[in-house]
């Protein structure tokens, strides 16, 4: 009922602004008022031909305002359904003939008519019908008569005709609907890692699908299918600069029908992948225009115009490239080939910007970069378009070393761009500003976009890497590295295809721009793009690149004065102040090279399962940061140098050293959570190390010196920080402190021997290392003296020291053995059970030895043993000991040694007749309990809760001890040595007293 009583006003209208002129518009308005008020619906209306008709009278007429109410009610007629089908034709004619007046308010309300009937049931479906609908669009933006804002709406108006027209083609012939946006032209405010699309597999699948469309391709079309199939072809005659014959344009601009095809291209991919008719109009016509048009300097539109179609033309060939490389595999790598030939001609600058546009666009698309290498690179038969792509980027880049006197100004540019962008500032390039100033600009935007593509590329190896780990074709690289197995599966096989065929390329590309930086956002996001690259390297185990990024990635972490910068320090002028102490040690770290220890860090964190041998490079590096952070003269680069350590420190500016400290210690302290295989790496890294610096010619001993520090130090940390697992990680360690224990050095063999006495003492004294001892020891009892894994351990540890005494030929390294056994029994001599026929071999060595000063190194352990050990050596060494304090006794090198001795001997009389006393108890008690009834034996009196010491002083024969020790005192007593002596040491104790 709305509708009706908007008629009837709109006829009312009608009828009073013809009363005067048109008196028959007027009589036939009045007669179509009586006639609405029959009628019920817009059904009704349709068939009912009278109110129609008066429509269209009040618009033949050709008056202004009669045309525009008549052509507002035709719209709201149609908007409503109430024409019939069969009225097309005479509306699409009056329309035509409302396109030739000049009133612009005419025009518009034609072309919102046009718009109404694509989107209502009167959507042509006649060629003839189509043609002049569209055509009206056509005829409007090209008359020249008409005023912008006509051309603006009917270019409108025909662009969503189009998209009406392509929408019914796909409904009808069955197609996948929806649009895919695949666009690069996006924001410049955002990053890198923000751009990177969809992944591999899901490319993958998503072209299947378009591909099949849920059918077979098909060569037959159906009529609203042939009819955008019309309008395809006129639209590419006329994007070439022809006419449209269907269509009855004898000529269009270009541009507009360029970016009408663009659309076309970029939105109904599934309609050139299933229907034949059109993926031949792409192939043949569609794609030989835009070769063309990459190949001629288009000049029709002017100077002005070009820029603006080139990069229409470079737009549909991305599109092309991205949506259809599968399908046009020639035409594709042709279109590649050509772009990267642009990037190194002598054309304009926006030219090659253009360019460098739709090559960046390809890189941070995952989803196209992969199926491109997928489909060229790894197919022997066709061109390496994406190492091409690459090598070209890397081109550009290159530049900024060509031209020194500009290069400075355009690094400035570059790092402002990234800097901007860090901040989400947009930027764009002016083409037509004509200054110097805008010409280092578009320099700088070149190179910008060349250094974001190369950063694509990284992060798009890192995604798809990232992905194949997630699918499983790839281990984590928290896995155990040892486990590693040949790469398979499609995405990893694409990954390390990739990094072999790129790395070298973006190393020497992305380190020449972080050398050359200073700008805190551009040096950030290269060393993300090192980052990246180099973890999935590592997760590829691709061993060269990961060592080439590692490598690289160092020489940016410290700063170390060369001899030229060291000579400008010296002598800065006239007056010649004293130079810095130990300038050698003079380390300035920038701002760049605190990110990149960082990088280096978050990268070794990452990768320390997989690092293997690589662990060398990332060590050198903490040995220089190492330096650095204990040197008294190193500083920040906003520090001066000649601030003490202790003002930084307090002021606060000497964060950066504290926190890559934290850092480096955390790094050693995560050894706990590697697998046994990484921490065997690591430990052989650091072995590595510290052999170059004990044999290094070109550093001083210092520096020798401290290089074999921090590796021992990092060594023994490693040790600590892996306790619970202690037994495959001590050989290696222990091995390289023998090494070390045999040096010419004085120095490194105290470190060594000092680490040993820590590294010992610490396995010895571990929670870890006494409760497995503990839980294993019932098992040794129940086997006599055979020992377990943990006995043989606990002899592997403490016969360093043996081998130490009886390997080395210098006296101080023997003397330290021994000092070392001294601590061990000291501190941890209670826990010790296996080890002690090692030991007591040793201090018998020691009490023949023919170094006078060795025998009372040796007896402080003894002594230690008879008076404090006695009740904890196992039953079987018991002997041993005896027999060994016995040697010391016998000695002749020390006469007061020998005496103390046997007062120790006379010490172990006191323990035999105890214990023998503790078993007559026992077995009186015994022999009680089954007098008594007790069903109780020996053997069950083992088992309670104070048998163990019962049962260890069972297994003791006492009475064998007893007669070891009086036949060395029997001995003794034939001892050929004079009581003079004796007297003598008397006399002088008194003395002393």
């Amino acid at each position: 009922m709305a509708l009706m009583a908007v008629l009837e006003s709109d006829l009312r209208a009608l009828s009073a602004e013809a009363r005067r002129r048109y008196p028959a518009v007027k009589d036939a308005a009045e007669h179509a008022i009586l006639k609405l008020r029959s009628l019920s619906c817009p059904t009704e209306i349709a068939h009912n031909e009278d109110i129609l008709h008066i429509f269209l009278m009040a618009c033949d007429v050709k008056s202004t305002k009669l045309s525009v109410i008549g052509l507002s009610c035709l719209q709201k007629l149609i908007a409503h359904n109430a024409v019939a089908p069969s009225a097309v034709k005479d509306i699409l004619s009056t329309l035509k003939e409302h396109a030739e007046m000049t009133d612009e308010s005419v025009q518009h309300k034609t072309l919102q008519t046009i718009l109404v009937v694509f989107q209502s049931h009167l959507h042509p479906l006649e060629e003839e019908n189509m043609a002049q609908a569209l055509g009206i669009c056509l005829r409007l933006l090209e008359n020249s008569r008409s005023t912008d804002s006509v051309h603006s709406t009917a270019a409108a108006t025909f662009r969503q005709a189009v998209a009406l027209v392509f929408d019914s083609v796909a409904y009808v012939e069955s197609l996948p609907s929806g649009r895919i946006d695949c666009s690069s032209y996006v924001s410049r405010t955002t990053t890198i890692t923000d751009e990177i699309s969809c992944s591999f597999s899901t490319s993958l699948s998503l072209c299947g699908n378009l591909v099949s469309g849920g059918s077979l391709k098909r060569e037959v079309l159906s009529k609203v299918g042939n009819l955008g199939l019309r309008l395809l072809e006129d639209l590419t005659a006329l994007a070439a600069g022809g006419s449209a014959i269907w269509l009855r344009v004898l000529s269009l601009q270009r541009t507009f029908a360029l970016d009408i095809l663009e659309f076309i291209l970029s939105n109904y991919v599934a309609m050139f992948q299933n229907l034949v008719p059109y993926e031949q109009v792409l192939r043949h016509q569609i794609c030989s225009l835009l070769m063309t048009s990459l190949r001629t300097n288009v000049e029709l539109e002017g100077e002005a115009g070009e820029p603006m179609f080139r990069r229409l033309v470079l737009r549909a060939v991305a599109n092309v490239i991205k949506m259809y490389s599968s399908l046009l595999t020639t035409e594709t790598e042709v279109f590649l080939n050509m772009l990267v030939k642009v990037t190194h001609l002598d054309l304009p600058l926006w030219h090659r910007i253009l360019v460098l546009e739709v090559l960046r666009g390809f890189c941070v698309e995952a989803r196209t970069l992969g199926l491109l290498f997928w489909n060229f690179d790894m197919n022997p038969k066709n061109t390496n378009v994406v190492e091409n792509m690459v090598k070209s980027l890397a081109r550009v880049v290159s530049t900024i070393q060509m031209v020194p006197e500009s290069s400075e100004d355009s690094l400035a540019a570059v790092a402002g761009m990234f800097s901007s962008k860090a901040k989400g500032i947009e930027w764009s390039m002016d083409i037509d500003a004509p200054n110097a100033a805008v010409l280092v600009a578009s320099e700088a935007h070149s190179i910008t976009l060349a250094i974001e593509g190369l950063l694509g590329v990284v992060y798009t190896v890192a995604a798809l890497t990232d992905e194949a780990v997630e699918v499983g074709e790839l281990d984590s690289p928290r896995c155990d590295a040892d486990l590693f197995t040949e790469y398979t599966g499609k995405t990893a096989v694409l990954c390390i295809s990739m990094v072999n065929s790129t790395w070298l390329t973006i190393l020497d590309a992305l380190s020449l721009i972080l050398m050359r930086s200073q700008g805190e956002a551009i040096i950030l996001e290269i060393l993300k793009g090192y980052q990246a690259f180099t973890q999935a390297c590592g997760v590829l185990r691709a061993v060269e690149p990961l060592n080439s990024f590692l490598a690289s990635l160092c020489k940016f972490t410290i700063n170390i004065p060369n001899e030229g910068e060291k000579k400008s320090i010296l002598s800065p002028g006239p007056k010649k102040s004293e130079p810095p102490p130990d300038l050698r040690d003079s380390v300035v770290l920038t701002p760049k090279n605190v990110q990149a220890l960082r990088t280096l860090f978050n990268v070794a964190h990452r990768l320390h399962n997989v690092l293997g041998p690589s662990w060398v490079l990332v060590l050198e590096t903490l040995l220089s940061l190492d330096r650095a952070i204990h040197s008294p003269h190193a500083s920040t680069q906003e520090v001066s140098t000649s601030v003490s350590r202790l003002a930084r420190e307090a002021s606060g500016q000497y964060s950066d050293f504290h926190i890559l400290s934290s850092l480096n210690s955390q790094l050693f302290e995560s050894s706990a959570l590697m697998h046994v295989s990484a921490v065997k790496s690591l430990l052989s890294a650091l072995r590595q190390l510290s052999s170059q610096c004990s044999s290094g010619y070109s550093q001083t001993l210092s520096q020798q010196i401290g290089g074999v520090a921090f590796s021992v130090e990092h060594m023994i940390s490693i040790l600590l920080n892996n306790l619970h697992r202690i037994e495959p990680l001590w050989d290696q360690v222990v091995s390289h402190i023998l090494e070390l224990a045999d040096s010419s050095s004085q120095k490194v063999r105290n470190l060594a021997l000092d680490a040993l006495d820590q590294s010992i003492c610490t396995i010895l004294g571990s929670d870890q290392f006494l409760a497995t001892k503990e839980s294993q020891k019932q098992l040794s009892d129940s086997h006599g003296a055979e020992e377990t894994e943990v006995g043989s351990f606990e002899c592997t540890v403490v016969s360093p020291l043996s081998f130490l005494y009886m390997s080395n030929q210098n006296f101080d390294v023997r003397v330290s053995s021994l000092k070392i056994l001294l601590h061990v029994l000291e501190r941890h001599g209670e826990k010790l059970y296996y080890s002690w026929p090692c030991i007591l071999k040793l201090l018998r060595a020691v009490a023949d030895a023919s170094e006078k000063d060795l025998v009372p190194l040796g007896f402080q352990s003894m002594r230690i043993i008879m008076n404090d050990g006695l009740s904890t050596i196992p039953p079987h060494c018991l002997d041993d000991c005896i027999e060994v304090t016995g040697a010391y006794s016998a000695q002749s090198k020390e006469i007061n040694i020998s005496l103390t001795a046997i007062g120790l001997l006379w010490t172990a009389t006191d323990f035999i007749a105890k214990g023998l006393g503790e078993i007559s108890d026992i077995d009186s008690i015994a022999e009680q309990n089954y007098s008594s009834g007790i069903c109780e034996d020996v053997q069950d009196i083992r088992t309670t809760e104070v048998n163990e010491p019962v049962h260890m002083k069972k297994l003791i024969d006492y009475k064998m001890l007893l007669f070891s020790v009086f036949t060395i005192l029997r001995n003794l007593a034939a001892d050929e040595r004079p009581e003079e002596m004796e007297a003598h040491r008397l006399d002088k104790e008194g003395k002393e007293k």
